[in-house]
């Protein structure tokens, strides 16, 4: 199979050639068209697709993405259940963009508050870098990322 084109849908077309495949004994099975001609589109990041699920179905991959269940889907279905993401309450992409960013946001705070509770942070210090964030100071300081 030869490459042909690029499609605007971002697929890449491939195509045989039609003299090679007159004389094959599965051009009925293979393709239908009138040159014998057969087209198989794949999109163009199908060869990155495979090899990401080959990485993904080895052994020590294979565990972790089993937590994806816990960790990952649970915030999706925190939002859904508690934040209301179950239907849309605005009209507008706009709108439900910017509730879904607050929202998500929120939940990050939540999700760091967590965190730094478990390195024994205390509740004063987790709000003096709340604002500290509100003033645009934080970015400055080196200490809050380590």
């Amino acid at each position: 199979m030869a490459y042909s084109t690029t499609n605007r849908s971002g697929y890449k077309e491939y195509k045989s050639c039609g003299e090679h495949c007159a004389e094959c004994q599965y051009l009925l099975k293979c393709t239908e068209s009138k040159d014998h001609v057969k087209l198989i589109t794949r999109h163009v990041w199908e060869e990155y697709m495979e090899v990401v699920e080959d990485i993904r179905h080895t052994i020590g991959n294979r565990q972790i993405y089993q937590l994806r269940k816990e960790t990952i889907e649970r915030i999706f279905g925190t939002a859904k259940e508690q934040h209301g993401f179950r239907y849309t309450q605005y009209v507008g992409k706009a709108r439900m963009e910017m509730k879904a960013g607050l929202t998500f946001a929120c939940m990050n705070l939540k999700k760091l508050a967590k965190i730094l509770e478990k390195r024994g942070w205390n509740t004063a210090r987790f709000l003096l870098i709340l604002k500290k964030i509100k003033r645009k100071e934080v970015l400055k300081e080196k200490w809050c990322w380590a």
